[in-house]
């Protein structure tokens, strides 16, 4: 016999405004308090919502903080967009793309500590596994190292090896004041311009 009493199924417009709902509370109560003042039953509370209807939507809360800074992640990809298709030079566009993403994480400090700096937590691993090249920085690093090497202006190498190598270099010197602060160390922006003409030159031919 059908239950009478059960829960009628949420049309795509109620499904689409909860997630709105849960999404604005996240990030009302990051915006509050940082990371820490997000949790699951924060957010369910601030959206009200069930943390069942939250789960729902989201598989963990990695997952949901993610889609609070799709926009300017999506800003960034067009600006490195724009420097790839502009700067034909292979080193001149490495440079580019490096100082447009120390530019980017300076000029947005919560989405570059919340997203860029997260670490996700053990209990929230996944075993998908997705194309770097996906990444606008990472595979327009990787082009422009292929570019260069054809060019015979950037030394041999594994393109894909050495793309990374150039983000971790300078996302490293972005992080480690940030995660150092107790100690006196040059700050971040400035490393970082100086870590993109060290790497710079560890690649040139």
């Amino acid at each position: 016999m059908v239950d009478d009493m059960a829960r009628p199924v949420a049309t795509e417009e109620e499904r689409a405004e909860q997630r709105r709902k849960i999404r604005h509370a996240a990030a009302e109560l990051h915006h509050e308090g940082g990371m820490r003042a997000v949790t699951v039953r924060a957010v369910a509370k601030r959206a009200g919502v069930s943390t069942g209807l939250l789960y729902s939507y989201y598989a963990n809360l990695s997952d949901l903080m993610r889609t609070i800074w799709l926009g300017p992640i999506r800003d960034l990809g067009q600006q490195l967009a724009a420097v790839e298709a502009n700067e034909t030079e292979p080193l001149a566009r490495i440079e580019g793309l490096l100082t447009t993403y120390v530019d980017f994480c300076v000029a947005n400090e919560e989405t570059h500590r919340g997203l860029l700096l997260f670490v996700r937590p053990p209990d929230s691993t996944t075993d998908q596994r997705n194309d770097p090249d996906e990444l606008g920085l990472y595979g327009g690093l990787r082009r422009a190292i292929e570019a260069g090497q054809t060019a015979g202006v950037i030394r041999d190498g594994d393109s894909a090896a050495m793309a990374q190598l150039l983000w971790s270099g300078v996302h490293g010197a972005l992080a480690l004041p940030i995660n150092t602060d107790t100690y006196v160390l040059t700050d971040g922006p400035t490393m970082a311009t100086e870590m993109i003409d060290a790497l710079l030159r560890s690649i040139s031919r």
